[in-house]
């Protein structure tokens, strides 16, 4: 299965990888095969959106990667000054603190 995700979670025991990709990769990963997203704030997905140049739909959900999954990550790399912000992140907080890589569960 491939996913998106917007924090590189671990899912479950196991071992992992994980390696930072250009947008422009991750924009032909998300292209070439069909995924599922879990992104769960409206400002990230337009974000993400906008930057691939397709839809990435808001999906509240958990999963369970399995070996052999692969997730695509949108990660915010900096940390809201205040808690009480979370949920109310501006687009272009967004657009200036990211990184964007490729989990894999390996086993």
């Amino acid at each position: 299965m491939y996913y998106v995700l917007n924090s590189p979670v671990i899912t479950g025991p196991g071992t992992y990888r994980y390696d930072l990709v250009s947008a422009d990769a991750a924009a032909d990963w998300l292209k070439s095969r069909e995924w599922s997203s879990t992104v769960g704030y409206e400002e990230t997905a337009k974000v993400m959106s906008d930057l691939f140049g397709l839809a990435i739909p808001v999906n509240r959900v958990n999963i369970r990667m399995e070996p052999g999954d692969e997730a695509l990550v949108f990660r915010l790399v900096k940390r809201l000054e205040s808690a009480l912000l979370k949920g109310s992140v501006s687009e272009e907080f967004i657009k200036n603190n990211f990184e964007i890589g490729l989990l894999h569960k390996l086993s």
